[in-house]
This record gives C-alpha cells, sequence and structure tokens, in this order.
C-alpha cells in the first residue's frame, strides 16, 4: 500500500440529529485514540465534513488502485 500525504475531504449529508449525534461521538473517540483532523459544518442543509489533509494527525491516508472495476469484495458490497 501506498501511504503519502494527500488531501481527502468526506461529507455526510442531510444529516438527522441523531446522526450527528453519533458523528460527534465518532470524532471524539477517534480524539481519544490520538486521531485528529479539521471538520466542518453546514447549518442550510445538514452536512458534516471530515477532511483529511495537513490537519491529519495519528493516522495516515493509504492508497490502493484497483485494476479493471475494483476486486470481488468491493462488487460483492456494492451489490448489498
Amino acid at each position: 500500500m501506498l501511504t503519502k500525504k494527500a488531501e481527502v475531504k468526506i461529507e455526510f449529508n442531510d444529516l438527522s440529529p441523531e446522526q450527528l449525534k453519533h458523528l460527534f461521538k465518532a470524532e471524539s473517540e477517534l480524539g481519544k485514540a490520538g486521531v485528529s483532523f479539521d471538520t466542518g459544518y453546514s447549518f442550510g442543509p445538514k452536512i458534516r465534513v471530515w477532511e483529511f489533509d495537513w490537519s491529519l494527525e495519528g493516522a495516515d491516508v493509504a492508497f490502493v488502485r484497483f485494476k479493471g472495476n475494483g476486486n470481488a469484495h468491493n462488487k460483492k458490497r456494492s451489490q448489498s
């Protein structure tokens, strides 16, 4: 696996208050494990953003290149 610095943005869209509660808890638990990164929130459409960029500490981003249409594991997951 190739590990290097990158910018990855994950957006969680149209979240219910309960879903937001779970994301905030996940962020807290990751922080307790020594993982930190930039986050953001939009008050219009409820969007929570995690940014794995220069701010990411305590973890690395790994890139894996798939050949063709991915591997059998990913195909099986996408069908469920």
